[in-house]
């Protein structure tokens, strides 16, 4: 995984996006709506990397509140990490591109905000970790949604042990090649309510499963030429220990 650093004066001081911490409660209306976030991540990235191609920018969730950032700062010879206080909100969101070289990757970003007088105001879009996505002529990863919805009629046929209701991806796909095998690994959270086709401590209860990464694979089937479940995989996930009761 790659990411890229964002320069202050002579400082590379990269976001840490996973510690950002939601830990104050407000209210989304202030935050500007998605489609003005959307033009924000797209403005950034025409500026800043103008031979790569935005392909999409989908949400990851919805925006997030906290009354800290923290922010890694670097120089030649020291590294210092700082917790600012404040308000602060972000929207993560996946950004898919084309190279000049036609490869295709996708880096997750966060557009941040800071709060002051009642209002959010637009402080800088991060750049995090990047998926890469394969050389020119490979199939594109499918979207977020489309992806959670293979998963979610894998299961649904592969696990009469389970009646699933939703799929949520968690973290970055991986993609994967090995001569003209194509495939992606995802780590996923499978939730659903157990059936009587299970064991007796899932049955009529609600579940959440976190299967293995290399269980929950989507397969580039190239006759079809589209992406498909590997609903193997999925048959053999040990429920046990992949599975807990929901809270």
């Amino acid at each position: 995984m790659h990411s890229r650093s964002i320069v202050y004066g002579g400082l590379a001081a990269s976001l840490l996006l996973g510690a950002f911490t939601a830990n104050a409660q407000q209210s989304d209306s202030k935050m500007p709506a998605w489609p003005e976030l959307k033009k924000k991540i797209e403005a950034h990235w025409s500026t800043t990397y103008p031979t790569e191609k935005v392909l999409s920018v989908e949400p990851k969730g919805g925006v997030e509140y906290s009354s800290t950032e923290r922010v890694t700062e670097t120089d030649w010879w020291w590294t210092d990490v700082k917790e600012i206080s404040g308000a602060f909100a972000r929207q993560t969101a996946l950004v898919t591109v084309e190279r000049a070289n036609r490869s295709r990757a996708r880096f997750e970003v966060a557009a941040l905000y800071r709060g002051a007088d009642n209002k959010y105001r637009f402080d800088k879009i991060a750049v995090g970790p990047v998926a890469e996505l394969g050389a020119p002529g490979a199939p594109a990863l499918p979207s977020s949604k489309a992806a959670s919805e293979l998963f979610l009629a894998a299961w649904r046929k592969a696990r009469p042990d389970f009646t699933p209701s939703a799929v949520t991806i968690l973290g970055t796909p991986a993609m994967n090649q090995s001569g003209e095998r194509r495939w992606i690994n995802y780590k996923l959270a499978i939730d659903a309510v157990g059936t009587a086709k299970g064991p007796a401590k899932f049955s009529g209860k609600k579940v959440r499963c976190e299967p293995a990464d290399y269980a929950s694979a989507l397969k580039w089937d190239a006759v079809s030429s589209s992406w498909i479940a590997d609903e193997a995989s999925i048959v053999n996930i040990n429920e046990d220990s992949a599975c807990s009761l929901a809270p």
